[in-house]
């Protein structure tokens, strides 16, 4: 005869971890965790904006994972974006990796976390280039 009851075993393991879950999310304070979404816009790419799909996420742990993806004249390619740093006023830096090289990219999202405009520079930050977006 088992000690604990199967059943009851099970139901304190959902319990545990469904709080552990909700601590998880807690982690991320709203006035970053609202960032998160999906936006579809436009990114300067060589020598043109080109359109861009930014999604912007958080993990079950608070860890951000973030990516795009660029339609250019030669197809889609995919990039990553990471360590994500609040500004204040609504603004992030975060860094972009993708296959063509890495570098910065600063967002500044509308009163209503709708959009986004900003731009992104290579890892000398020399030149500024646009990219905005808008929640899908």
């Amino acid at each position: 005869m088992p000690l604990i009851n199967p059943k009851i075993l099970y139901s304190l393991l959902i319990s545990l971890l469904a709080g552990l879950s909700t601590l998880a999310h807690a982690a991320i304070p709203d006035e970053i965790s609202v960032i998160s979404g999906t936006y579809a816009g436009r990114a300067y790419n060589g020598s043109n904006l080109d359109p861009v799909v930014t999604v912007l996420a958080f993990d079950t742990r608070g860890r951000f994972a973030g990516t795009y993806k660029v339609d250019d004249e030669n197809g889609i390619y995919e990039g990553r974006l990471s360590n994500l740093i609040p500004e204040g006023n609504r603004a992030f830096s975060l860094e972009w990796t993708d296959q063509f090289g890495e570098g910065f990219v600063h967002l500044e999202f509308s009163t209503d976390y709708s959009s986004f405009s900003g731009y992104w520079t290579d890892i000398d930050g020399d030149d500024q280039f646009p990219w905005n977006g808008r929640r899908q």
